[in-house]
């Protein structure tokens, strides 16, 4: 039986949890969590779910601090995972929606990017522990991955893939298509490069539009000339409501993509960050890995520069070999003259460090507007 690690109990790694024990195909599952009360709970539940339909799956619980990297090599070099999909952060970037309407929309200006080192530091530390245990495993990054992924790909450590983002939108546009053309959703082929700038610009208002590319099949037959694309893309982005919709779509993402990770004949699809690149593609996903799986019509160069005039966007400048991340000047105006970090760029390697100080700073800022974290 395949083996997986899930780490992280949070929205998507409970929708994650909850899918996979009710699967006939579920793989032995080692759940990992940090809040040990709340993740055997969690885990208990999925459990019962599962029993109530009749399947008993092999799921166990470990406690799972990712910052201690001796511990968690040890536990992956005695689980052995085929797969590892990462679902943790050290804090939520929409943690802010909490704050009242004027500070939110200020702080919401510096974009998500503002908030990468929380949602990269225990990704690297996974890594890393990845390669001291020295397993042969595939790695799933479920955290912010158009840009968490690119980032450990500049000191080495490129996750397999991603999940959701592009494929928030890329099966949206596919019913947006069908339902013009009164036809099945099956005979609908979308091909579409976009970052994850797209599924939060029309929710958040200080976001812009990035750069798309997208092509629409019919049967087998070219048919993008009839529609005008973007229109297909925002109408895809309002398919669904925010949140729970969202996160339901993210997890399915999640299961395909590590079904297609332990498969030697693989499968074609989107998904963010193949290759520790930036941004969302067609790829395809087999048990060798992910890799870029264009369609005719555009390179992959162009491919690239989309999706990282997309980053700029999301507050995110540049992304240097060895780690260094450099943050687009409106972000940083934000951190500087709202936040009171004097911070232009920060390294991978000091993601943890950087979150930390960067979580106590808000919590410090939050608390000044009534709002207060344990």
């Amino acid at each position: 039986m395949s083996r997986v690690l899930l780490i992280g109990m949070g929205d998507i790694g409970k929708q994650v949890l909850n899918f996979l024990v009710r699967d006939p195909k579920c793989p032995e599952l080692l759940v990992g969590e940090y809040n040990e009360d709340f993740g055997r709970r969690r885990v208990n539940a999925a459990i019962s779910n599962a029993n109530v339909m009749g399947m008993y799956p092999k799921v166990s619980f470990k406690k799972m601090d990712l910052s201690k990297i001796d511990e968690t090599a040890q536990i992956l070099a005695d689980f052995q995972p085929d797969v590892v999909i990462n679902g943790t952060v050290m804090q939520t970037w929409h943690v802010i929606r909490q704050l009242p309407k004027e500070q939110y929309e200020a702080l919401s200006r510096g974009t998500l990017g503002m908030w990468m080192p929380g949602q990269v530091a225990l990704g690297y530390r996974l890594m890393l522990a990845i390669k001291q245990a020295g397993i042969k495993t595939r790695v799933i990054n479920t955290s912010m991955s158009c840009e968490s992924n690119p980032m450990l790909a500049s000191v080495g450590l490129a996750p397999d893939i991603g999940i959701g983002n592009v494929e928030l939108l890329q099966p949206g546009c596919r019913s947006v298509v069908a339902e013009k053309l009164g036809e099945p959703i099956s005979s609908i082929q979308v091909y579409l490069v976009a970052h994850h700038v797209w599924w939060v610009c029309h929710r958040e208002a200080n976001i812009k539009e990035g750069p798309f590319w997208m092509k629409i099949m019919h049967n087998d037959k070219d048919v993008t000339n009839q529609f005008d694309t973007k229109q297909v893309l925002i109408a895809s982005d309002e398919l669904y409501n925010p949140g729970p919709d969202f996160t339901v779509i993210s997890a399915a993402s999640c299961i395909k993509n590590m079904y297609a990770l332990m498969d030697p004949v693989g499968i074609y699809t989107h998904s963010p960050a193949p290759e520790g690149l930036p941004g969302g593609y067609p790829v395809f996903i087999s048990d060798k890995g992910a890799r870029l799986a264009l369609p005719e019509g555009i390179t992959r160069e162009e491919a690239i520069r989309i999706n990282e005039e997309s980053q700029y966007l999301d507050g995110i400048a540049k992304i240097e070999q060895g780690g260094k991340v450099t943050y687009s000047d409106f972000t940083y105006d934000v951190l500087k003259n709202v936040l009171g970090v004097d911070m232009p760029h920060w390294n991978v390697k000091d993601s943890y460090e950087v979150a930390t100080m960067l979580i106590k700073k808000y919590h410090e800022f939050a608390k000044k507007y009534g709002v207060i974290y344990d």
